[in-house]
């Protein structure tokens, strides 16, 4: 043992590991039934798999989905599972292996009831999904399946699927997916990167704790040695802690540079709006603007509860149009001035009354208006020229 007291910073290191990776193992131990801890994997074959939407070929061990229907390929399972809640795991081989976020899976717990249940990759998780996440898995499922979304006529290839239980080794593998997985670009990734976060065990707090548990010991074993710290050796621990979390951003932001210069690169800026991933919002507000609003500048009032986002971009997408976000309700000194009322996602209290031809909401207010244009992804609304606000 007299190599521990010469190398106490290695040694440190060493023993923050050892004890890191006991503690981890008996937490996730812990959380394990032991119902998963004995289960196996059940490999599932891809040709079970029959298309419902679209189409594409079948050939042993893979099925290739190149086909769509109104935007839409849907695989499904009709073999079912007969206990899904002893799964925690899916785990497949899709490719190519990028911009799979709104791949969902689909599941029937009963045929009878009519319901189904749906359930998309997370954001980091390009080969496996944590069933545990839909509050609804668990006991008999009838039918499963995904339903794959067109994007630019490309080709999915499924292969190697499967369902595995929690057991501690399919945990770890999980966790570490999670923490290397590539993540592609979305809306939310400028500001976060998720694979670091997995929900048992987030990277930044392991190596936060790997970090505190060596300078701990480093510390006990310079007191057994009657020896003053070493500034340096603690600042360059500490810099290594945050350089293995700042290499995963480092080395995502390499791979999203790549996949970025290969989306947009070389494109006009109409282009790059139609491959970007709300493409189907600026093709919304692309014909709003040039064939069923005027030429001339309107007043707007923009209404949605659900994302900002849009309300914030519609200003932008409308120009030269006078554009108002309202999170609710246009305010009343509005309601003289005419012009259209943009409702993007539904508001809770506000109701368009048939019968009346008018925006009705809260404790009375209403504001006649007509029908300008109805689409999913938005409703627009003419103030009636003759209209007024009432309260």
């Amino acid at each position: 043992m007299k190599w521990v007291l010469r190398l106490p910073m290695l040694s440190s290191l060493l023993l923050a590991t050892l004890v890191l990776a006991g503690t981890a193992t008996i937490f996730l131990y812990l959380q394990t039934s032991t119902e998963a801890i004995t289960g196996k994997t059940t490999p599932i074959a891809v040709d079970s798999f029959r298309f419902i939407k679209g189409g594409g070929k079948q050939q042993p061990g893979l099925l290739t989905i190149e086909r769509y229907t109104n935007g839409k390929a849907i695989i499904s399972n009709l073999q079912g599972l007969e206990n899904s809640g002893r799964f925690r795991y899916l785990q497949f081989q899709l490719t190519p292996a990028k911009l799979m976020d709104d791949l969902p899976l689909f599941f029937w717990r009963s045929a009878k009831t009519g319901r189904l249940h749906t359930m998309a990759l997370e954001e980091n998780i390009l080969d496996h999904l944590d069933l545990k996440h839909h509050k609804q898995w668990g006991g008999p499922v009838s039918e499963y399946g995904f339903i794959f979304s067109e994007k630019n006529g490309q080709h999915w290839i499924l292969r190697e699927l499967s369902f595995s239980p929690d057991t501690l080794e399919q945990t770890y593998l999980s966790i570490f997916s999670d923490w290397l997985e590539f993540e592609v670009w979305s809306q939310h990734s400028v500001n976060f990167l998720y694979g670091g976060a997995h929900s048992r065990l987030p990277a930044t707090v392991v190596v936060g704790t790997w970090v505190l548990l060596a300078l701990l010991f480093y510390s006990l074993l310079m007191h057994r040695n009657k020896q003053a710290l070493n500034i340096r050796k603690i600042a360059a621990v500490l810099l290594f802690g945050w350089m293995l979390l700042d290499a995963r951003w480092l080395f995502n932001l390499f791979q999203q540079t790549q996949l970025t210069h290969n989306i947009y690169a070389g494109k006009s800026s109409s282009e790059q709006y139609e491959a970007a991933l709300d493409a189907d919002y600026y093709r919304y507000f692309q014909h709003l603007k040039k064939e069923v609003l005027p030429a001339e500048p309107q007043f707007i009032y923009v209404l949605d509860k659900n994302s900002n986002y849009f309300r914030a971009k519609t200003p932008w997408w409308l120009a030269p149009h006078n554009v108002f976000n309202q999170d609710s309700y246009p305010r009343p000194e509005y309601g003289n001035k005419g012009g259209y009322v943009l409702i993007l996602h539904p508001v809770p209290g506000l109701q368009f009354d048939k019968r009346t031809q008018t925006l009705r909401w809260g404790d009375g207010g209403s504001l006649p208006v007509t029908p300008a244009y109805l689409d999913p992804l938005g409703t627009l609304y003419k103030i009636r020229e003759s209209g007024r606000w009432y309260e």
